[in-house]
Formats: structure tokens, sequence, C-alpha cells
């Protein structure tokens, strides 16, 4: 008989699994509920933090015996745009809604997405085997969502002197090192 051991999962979902206890305790931090706006000026560009991420899956798919060259091939550009697909952070504005058990987001005008904040994992897409899920920890929202791709992310989303602060780690077995970048939104004072 193979007992179910807590050091078999993936470290990621172990730690998240372990935070999702803490869903009970994010009632009483701080609300990251609202609609927000990209404050371009003290935010990071996530373009710049992926072009070495770009270049190391350009040159992994480099065809092995030609040289580099400036633009790459189309099946390693193609391949790098696939990899890099899953990161697609507000660029504009944000809105969040938060319950007991979940909280949606609403990124700039694309579909909205949900995770469960109880320790339940979602599937992003039931067409591809993308999954996430979410947990509380100090009032700071993490998300990590695990991509067909091989790309995996993390988000901590919480507030810093009353503005909203988003962290971005991306990770794949393809990147010399992860992408990481902040994004920082100012509350929209035109929403109710």
């Amino acid at each position: 008989m193979q007992l179910w051991k807590p050091w078999n999962l993936a470290p990621p979902l172990l730690i998240l699994c372990a935070l999702a206890g803490c869903a009970a305790s994010a009632a009483a931090e701080p609300s990251l509920a609202g609609h927000w706006l990209l404050d371009g000026d003290r935010s990071d560009s996530p373009e710049r933090a992926s072009r070495r991420a770009l270049r190391d899956v350009r040159r992994i798919m480099q065809p092995r015996g030609n040289s580099p060259r400036p633009g790459g091939s189309a099946a390693a550009n193609t391949r790098a745009e696939e990899v890099l697909a899953p990161l697609s952070p507000p660029t504009r504005q944000v809105s969040i809604e938060l319950n007991d058990v979940e909280a949606i987001f609403r990124i700039d005008d694309r579909p909205a997405r949900r995770h469960f904040t109880d320790g339940r994992a979602a599937v992003i897409d039931s067409s591809r085997p993308e999954q996430s899920i979410a947990a509380w920890e100090d009032g700071r929202l993490y998300i990590e969502q695990t991509f067909a791709g091989g790309t995996r992310i993390i988000e901590t989303w919480w507030l810093e002197a009353g503005h909203l602060r988003a962290d971005y780690e991306a990770r794949n077995s393809l990147f010399s090192e992860p992408i990481r970048f902040t994004l920082r939104f100012r509350r929209d004072g035109s929403q109710p």
C-alpha cells in the first residue's frame, strides 16, 4: 500500500497547498479588490525583462551547424513566441473581484481569469494542459500557473502604501535565468 507523502508533490505546489490554509485570514487584510490603472512610470518593462529569455530560446532552437543570425530562424522565432505567450501581464488596467473562495481578474480587455484561493487547482484552458493554483499569505495573493510549453508563472499581488503591486516571475527550462519584473498600479478614482 502506497501512502501519500506531501514531499512527493512538486515543491511549488506543496508550498501553495500549505499556504491555502491561510485563505480565511485574507478577509482581515486590506482588499486588493477594485479597478486599478497601470503606473507605467513606476513599473518595470515586461518586454525588457523578457529579452534575455527570448534570446535564450532562439539560441537553443537555432538549427545545429548554422551560425546564429540576428533574427534567427523562423522556427526558433515561433518557438520563442510560444514559450513566452503565457506571459501576458496587464498593459493598462486590472480589475480584481474577491470572494471567500476565488479571485477574479479582468486584465485589459481580455476574458476574466478565475483563481480559486481555497487550495483547489483551476483549469485555465480545457483544450490545453494549463492550470493555476492560488493562495493567500500575509495579505499577499500568490498565483502559480503552469502551461503546456513548460512555462511556469508565479504572480504575487499585494498592497504597498495604498497602491497595488504585482511581482512576476516566469520560468522555463529554455531560459538561462527566470524573467522577473514588477508592475505598480494606482486605484482608478473614476470607478465606484
